[in-house]
């Protein structure tokens, strides 16, 4: 259903509390995106939900509390989008593989988040940096499992640092996404990608990941 008209004004469809919640974090983080970390408000995020200014408060007391939000949605994004692929059935070099590949089809399908991304790796801010740091450590231990895993297996050469590799893959995210919004085209991207990994994991092991 459309939104109901009071007085002639449109009215906010009811949601429960956790809807709601989760249609102001998508329009936080559109908001965020378009305006910048730094600028995006409650009084923006209530304009782009459709609600009242109050609503966005109740669910957010804080400009630190809206920012803190959605930043944790960012790295809960990028955390579902490259860490899905591992499984024990599939080899450590495909599951980077595809991780890689998820993240780069992600700033097609959800630029918002890339362009958050980006804004908040050269933010050193001390309110926000921490958070990143915390978000790239994260990544970094993830990928460094995926390799391990992978030198267990025979896949991936013993002689590389695992934690320095992982450095490496997650680091390069961020001039895939400068790339994407510089509209290179599809084919330098995806030969970056493989140039990325063949360095990083080896030729044998990417070329053993497209088979």
């Amino acid at each position: 259903m459309g939104r109901q008209k009071v007085d002639g004004r449109p009215r906010a469809q009811r949601l429960d509390p956790e809807a709601r919640r989760q249609q102001l974090l998508r329009c936080a983080v559109h908001v965020f995106a378009e305006r910048g970390i730094g600028r995006g408000g409650h009084a923006h995020v209530a304009a782009a939900a459709g609600v009242a200014v109050p609503t966005v408060f109740a669910y957010f007391k804080t400009r630190s509390d809206l920012m803190h939000a959605v930043l944790g949605e960012v790295a809960r994004f990028y955390r579902t989008t490259t860490n899905r692929y591992d499984r024990p059935e599939i080899p450590a070099p495909r599951v980077i593989l595809d991780a890689a590949i998820a993240f780069v089809s992600s700033i097609d399908s959800d630029p918002d988040y890339a362009r958050i991304l980006l804004e908040w790796s050269a933010s050193v801010r001390e309110e926000m940096w921490p958070l990143f740091v915390r978000l790239q450590h994260g990544q970094v231990a993830y990928f460094a499992s995926v390799l391990a895993r992978g030198q267990r297996e025979g896949s991936i050469s013993a002689e590389i640092d695992t934690e320095d590799t992982a450095a490496i893959i997650v680091g390069a995210w961020h001039l895939i996404a400068q790339m994407k919004f510089m509209h290179r085209p599809p084919e330098q991207v995806h030969r970056f990608l493989l140039t990325l990994l063949r360095a990083a994991i080896g030729p044998t092991a990417v070329a053993d990941a497209l088979t």
